[in-house]
Order: C-alpha cells, then sequence, then structure tokens
C-alpha cells in the first residue's frame, strides 16, 4: 500500500480515528485464512486469498462510500484480476474465491456476470493502489500429492475448501471490529479438547454396562462396542459400521469416532442423520454425556437472516453453527451434502472445518441414489486430500463398494469395523418377517384390532388417517403423523411407551416418522410394502430389547392404494423383485439386503441432475467451473417446505406475540419449533387464501383456522387431537 490511509470498516458511533485500517484487516484475514487452510497443506493459498480479497478497497471511492457516499465500488474484483495475471495456471482458482467472497462462488464463463467475462471486462477504479502481495506461480500449485485423475472436482472441491477458509476468516475478523460483542460470545466458550470428551463417555459407558439388566441384547451391545473401540487404532478412512437396529450404534459408533480422533490427532466429530424427527433426540443423548456446551445441533425448520440475541449457550451455537466451531456437531444430510455442493458463503462457511475431523454418516442408505455419484465422490475427496475419516453407520449397508457399480463410483477399501457381521445380524435377531400379499384398509384394521399391543407403519398420510379412522373407537388406539408439531408427537409416543410397559392395549398407526429411531418395543409389526431399508428399520420397533420368547412378528404387506411417489414406487418393487429371486434367503438378511441395493443404485439414476457430470474430466487452459449453477441444481428436497405455527395454548400464543416485537427472534421460533409442523410451500398458500393463516413479518406462517387446515391438510383425526391434548395423558 502507498502513504495515503485506506479503510476496510467503518462504525457509526466511531470517527474515522477508529475506523479498521485496511492493510490490518488485509493481515487479519491473511494470517487467519492461512490457518485455516495450513490443515489441508493450503497455508499459502490461504494467506495470499487474505491478502488479495479487498485490495480493491485501496481507493478514495471506497473510502467516500465509507463516509456515506452512495458510491458503488467493485472491490473484489480487483484482487480477483490480480490473482489471474499473477498466478500462473491455477491463479484462477483464487480469482473465483476472491470474486465471489460476498455474493457466492461465480460460474464460470463469458457470458456477462460470469467470472470470466467480469475479468475481461469490467473497469477497476484508476486510482485502486496495486496490491503489495508477491503471487509466484510455482507456489500456487494445489497441495495434493498427485493431481487426481478427475482433475476437475478435485480442483472445484478445494475451490469451494478455500473459500471456506477466505469467508470465515472475513466474517471473523469483520465481526472482531464491527460486532466485538458477538466475537467475545463465541470466544467465551471453555474449550473442551477431545480426550476430555472420551474419557466422559467412557465414564457414561461404565454406568450404562454397570446398570444394565442381564440379557442376551446387551451382551451383543457389549461385543459391539467392544469392536468399535478394538478398530479405532487403525490408520483414517473409508470404515462401515454394521449392525442391526438396536445393537447400540449410536454411543458405540461415537466411542469409536473419539478414540479415532484421539489417536490420530483429528480435530472434531461430525455426526450426520438423515432424519430430521431423531437430531433432536440423538443431540440429546450426546449432550447429556458431554455437556450441552460441547454439542452443536445444526438443522434449521426456520430461515432467518437476523442475528442471534440469544443468551448463554443458544448465542454460542447460533454463533457456531455458521462455521461448525464446535468439537462434537450433529447435523443432518441435508445440511452436510448441500453445503459441499454450494456456493453461498453463509453456507460454506463451515467447510474447512470439516477437514480432518470423523465424519459417521449414521443411516449411510438413506442418501438419495439420485445424488449417491457425486456425494460418494465428494466423501473420497474428504478422505484422500483432507485427512478425514468417514464411517457408514447403518443396520443395511448400502452396496456402495459394490462392482457392479462404476469403477468412478464406487468406494474403494472400506472397512468393516464388526469383527463378524454376520454372526452379529444372527445374534441378534429377534424377529421374523412374513408376507400377507394384498391387503384393504378395513382388512388391516381387522387384523390390528386383533392384537393387543400392534404397531402398523403405511406409506402415505392418507392411509394413516383412513386405517386410524376404523379403530379409533377401541380402546389404545394412537395415530402419528408428521402432520401433528413435535410436541404433540412426544405427548402421544409418551403416552404410548406408558401403556406398553403396563401391558395395555395399544394399537398404533404411524406413517414411517416411527421407523427413524423412536425407541418403541412392540411384539408385532405390520409394514406397508417399501424398501428392504425400511422394512429393516420397522423390524426394529418389533421385540426390541428381545424380552419375547419368541421372535416378534414382522408382517409385511401391499397397501389397497400405494404409495404415488416414484421414488417409493421404485424401492418397493425392488424390494419385491428382491425377494422373488432370493425365495430362500432371510429378507433381512446381509445376502438379501446386498442384493436390494444392487438394484436400487441404477448406473442412470445416480447423478440425475449431471452434478458430477459438469465436473468429470481434465482440467483446460480455462478452468471453467460451474459453482452457481451447481449449487442450485443440488438439492436434496425440492420444496423445503416451511413450518406453520400451531398456537395451541396460551404459552404458545406468547410467544407468538412476540414474534411482532423481538427484532431478532431466534430465541423465540427456537421454542416455537416444538409446535409447529412442516407444510409444502402450496399447501401453505392454499392455507393462506382460505384466511386461515396470519403472516407475521411475511416470514413467520401461524394458523388461525383450524377448520381450514383440517379440510385442505385432510387432518380429520389429528385436529381433535391438536385441541384437545389433555386426552392424549389421560
Amino acid at each position: 500500500m502507498n502513504s495515503i490511509k485506506y479503510y476496510a470498516h467503518s462504525r457509526h458511533d466511531a470517527t474515522k480515528d477508529h475506523w479498521q485500517i485496511l492493510d490490518n484487516h488485509l493481515q487479519n484475514v491473511a494470517s487467519l485464512a492461512s490457518s485455516f487452510a495450513a490443515v489441508f497443506g493450503a497455508s499459502e493459498w490461504g494467506k495470499i486469498a487474505g491478502l488479495l480479497h479487498d485490495a480493491g478497497k485501496a481507493t478514495a471511492q471506497f473510502t467516500q462510500r465509507l463516509e456515506g457516499s452512495p458510491v458503488r465500488v467493485n472491490h473484489s474484483l480487483c484482487g480477483a484480476r490480480y490473482a489471474q495475471e499473477y498466478g500462473g495456471k491455477f491463479g484462477l482458482l483464487l480469482s473465483y474465491v476472491i470474486a465471489g467472497h460476498h455474493g457466492g462462488l461465480p460460474d464460470g464463463g463469458l457470458q456477462e456476470g460470469q467470472l470470466h467475462h467480469r475479468l475481461k471486462y469490467e473497469r477497476l477504479p484508476a486510482d485502486v493502489s496495486p496490491p503489495s502481495v508477491d503471487i509466484r506461480p510455482d507456489v500456487l500449485k494445489p497441495p495434493f500429492t498427485k493431481l487426481p485423475e478427475n482433475q476437475v472436482f478435485s480442483l472445484s472441491f478445494f475451490t469451494r475448501m478455500l473459500f471456506s477458509c477466505l469467508t470465515d476468516a472475513d466474517f471473523l475478523d469483520t465481526e472482531a471490529f464491527c460486532t466485538p460483542e458477538r466475537a467475545s460470545a463465541r470466544n467465551g466458550r471453555p474449550a473442551t479438547g477431545l480426550v476430555a470428551l472420551r474419557d466422559a463417555l467412557n465414564t457414561h459407558l461404565d454406568t450404562v454396562e454397570r446398570d444394565a439388566a442381564l440379557s442376551r441384547v446387551n451382551d451383543i451391545r457389549k461385543t459391539v462396542l467392544h469392536d468399535c473401540r478394538a478398530r479405532a487404532s487403525e490408520t483414517p478412512g473409508l470404515f462401515s459400521l454394521t449392525v442391526p437396529t438396536g445393537g447400540g450404534k449410536t454411543l458405540s459408533s461415537m466411542a469409536f469416532a473419539l478414540d479415532h480422533a484421539v489417536t490420530h490427532g483429528l480435530r472434531r466429530v461430525i455426526y450426520a442423520i438423515p432424519f430430521t424427527s431423531i437430531i433432536e433426540q440423538n443431540a440429546k443423548v450426546f449432550s447429556d454425556v458431554f455437556g450441552q456446551d460441547n454439542v452443536l445441533e445444526h438443522h434449521c425448520n426456520y430461515r432467518s437472516k437476523d442475528e442471534p440475541e440469544e443468551q448463554g449457550y443458544d448465542k454460542w451455537r447460533g454463533l457456531a453453527a455458521e462455521n461448525w466451531d464446535a468439537p462434537v456437531v450433529v447435523t443432518t444430510n441435508v445440511q452436510f451434502f448441500e453445503s459441499l455442493f454450494s456456493n453461498r458463503p453463509s453456507r460454506c462457511r463451515k467447510l474447512h472445518n470439516i477437514a480432518r475431523s470423523v465424519i459417521v454418516l449414521d443411516e449411510a442408505q438413506a442418501i438419495p441414489t439420485e445424488y449417491l455419484e457425486p456425494c460418494l465422490y465428494a466423501l473420497k475427496e474428504l478422505v484422500g486430500q483432507y485427512g478425514c475419516t468417514v464411517v457408514l453407520c447403518t443396520a443395511t449397508q448400502p452396496a456402495v463398494d459394490d462392482a457392479s457399480l462404476p469403477e468412478r463410483v464406487r468406494l474403494h477399501h472400506v472397512r468393516e469395523i464388526i469383527a463378524d457381521p454376520q454372526r452379529l445380524y444372527t445374534d441378534l435377531k429377534r424377529t421374523e418377517v412374513t408376507l400377507a400379499g394384498r391387503l384393504t384398509d378395513a382388512a388391516l384394521a381387522a387384523r390390528l384390532d386383533g392384537h393387543g399391543q400392534v404397531l402398523c407403519i403405511v406409506g402415505t398420510k392418507p392411509q394413516a388417517q383412513a386405517v386410524f379412522s376404523l379403530l379409533q373407537e377401541r380402546e389404545g388406539a394412537f395415530h402419528l403423523s408428521t402432520n401433528m408439531y413435535p410436541e404433540h408427537r412426544r405427548r402421544v409416543l409418551g403416552t404410548i411407551r406408558q401403556r406398553l410397559a403396563d401391558r395395555l392395549p395399544c394399537r398404533v398407526v404411524s406413517t414411517s416418522l416411527i421407523e427413524a429411531g423412536v425407541d418403541v418395543d412392540f411384539p408385532v409389526v405390520y409394514r406397508a410394502m417399501a424398501g428392504l431399508d425400511s422394512i429393516a428399520q420397522a423390524a426394529g420397533r418389533c421385540n426390541r430389547e428381545g424380552r419375547l420368547t419368541e421372535p416378534g412378528q414382522v408382517v409385511v404387506y401391499e397397501p389397497e392404494k400405494p404409495a404415488r411417489m416414484p421414488w417409493m414406487q421404485r424401492c418397493a418393487s425392488r424390494a419385491q423383485e428382491t425377494l422373488r429371486t432370493l425365495p430362500e434367503a432371510d429378507p433381512l438378511g446381509l445376502e438379501a439386503i446386498r442384493r436390494y441395493f444392487g438394484l436400487i443404485y441404477d448406473v442412470q439414476e445416480l447423478d440425475r441432475k449431471d452434478i458430477f457430470k459438469r465436473l468429470r474430466g481434465q482440467v483446460d487452459r480455462d478452468m471453467v467451473f460451474k459453482f452457481r449453477e451447481i449449487a442450485n441444481d443440488f438439492r436434496f428436497i425440492d420444496d423445503e417446505g416451511a413450518a406453520l405455527i400451531i398456537p395451541i395454548d396460551p404459552e404458545v400464543e406468547d410467544l407468538v406475540q412476540q414474534l411482532h416485537s423481538y427484532k431478532f427472534p431466534r430465541p423465540v421460533l427456537r421454542k416455537l419449533q416444538r409446535y409447529s409442523v412442516t407444510v409444502r410451500h402450496r399447501e401453505l398458500e392454499k392455507l393462506r387464501s382460505a384466511g386461515a393463516v396470519e403472516m407475521i413479518d411475511d416470514a413467520y406462517p401461524v394458523l388461525r383456522n383450524l377448520a381450514a387446515y383440517s379440510e385442505d391438510m385432510g387432518l380429520c383425526v389429528d385436529s381433535v387431537e391438536v385441541w384437545q391434548p389433555e386426552g392424549l395423558v389421560s
């Protein structure tokens, strides 16, 4: 920089003498980004990105802007162009990172608005001072021992990781200057090392083992834990943990993760779960063991741009969710994988903190098949280039290493943690599966009525309503679906568990939500025909603790009205094909499960949106990466829905009223999650048109007309329960 004083940030309540000097900001960001990138061998890349990212602020025009002038200054393009001109072959990677550090990684190309067009045609301020950064092409080489075979994918992935380092460093230094109280809250949490967390888990597991009743199932759980601990010292890489439902894999997988991380100096454990319905359940288990301030639970039922204004842990949680700076992170598959393919700073800030982590993918078979190819390649990158260990943790291990998959897709050198999965499956087998053929709703209800305690898992919400309507006059009849708000479901499940324990009649009709790790134990389970992995999950709710003298009964039937969703139809048809081709095999045995996934993994369906296809081949001299385009296309859920608040009692109504007055409503929204139902946007629009919904600040829908809700959503059953919750616990 020359002798003229330039500034990076101003503060409205401070004179210019207290503004942040530009050079100080560049040096601070360079230092942070360098330390972040050093984790994967790219320290110099991070440093240069930090020094260049705001180089365009070294102009009188930007100072005028800070002084209040409405002038616009394209401050990010200066460093991006400098990186392109002086950085050699790979300098353009820095150009993507620097040009997108506010608005997101751009698409490469020569169309207007794309990176190559901007670098070539957009003008820089005439008086901008050239950055005093020495870029040598020999320094800007990707930190790979050798450039991977799929160079385009690897270099685009590296660019996102570098982008993460820069954006997080920039946010943190800006925060420290502009809102020091937030920085203080972020850094105020006592740091707890993984050694201490491992010791806390060991103490907890010792207590559980000491207090556990003597049973065959608990003996098997000890074996699972032993195998996890025995393999934890092995070198980092890809592992599978194949444990039937009820085998205690949640805490055993965490034991492996912490032992492994401590042994190899890894930095954190990331536990990704496909179902939001059990995120809070697992996070609570870990929080009870490690303490709440060591576990970050990151998933969003609400999307808000507001800054958090929580106190204590909640404030730290809101800040830590921005970059996953926590020893244990519990998140969703959606959050994890979509972040890896995002282009937005808010989504990518966390990526550098994934490097050198243990990643446990719970229910790994739930990765959507149409995105399997790019997801598996991302896991390969994390293991091969960023020092991660990945554990595919499931009761029904997907055939991701099967030779039938194309070479570029399948995972290699996956090590099974369990010493003898087949024996474990045999020892933990507590159910027998029978096929009942096609059943009408009336015939199904009659069968359910013949059992004192039975769980029926249907494929659709309308069938859940229809079957329950035939049973609701019977003692102990219950209904569960995702159209019931979480607190409502919690109350119902509490009543169900108590009736099971008291050996009272208990007939439950539920959608598949109950399969997602909900701890219930029925002697008989009916399951609508579905994928074998779903049937296995259903079987995990049957004779779960192995207390029956005879195997529990799992009855698979074909429903009167099959699900309309193509994916569900496909899973059911592949399951039926598997059972036809293996008539003598156990429907839930390892052989059948592998055959089923082999049929599900249709090569033509593993990258339906051509995410991987657009990132294949050799790197040409232009390095045209479609970051924005791919980020828009990589979405596990096309319609994520909106959280509809159900004002069930005075406490909830009080919280709703607070939404009107709170500038930063995140603490209120978090409390309201227990009283909200996720509805599709088109369904929400119907309810709004019918006058059934009040929109607060055009962002938070509140149900105000139950009749319209019941009519449009088909929830006449739930509507009675919604407004009479006391009847659920009588």
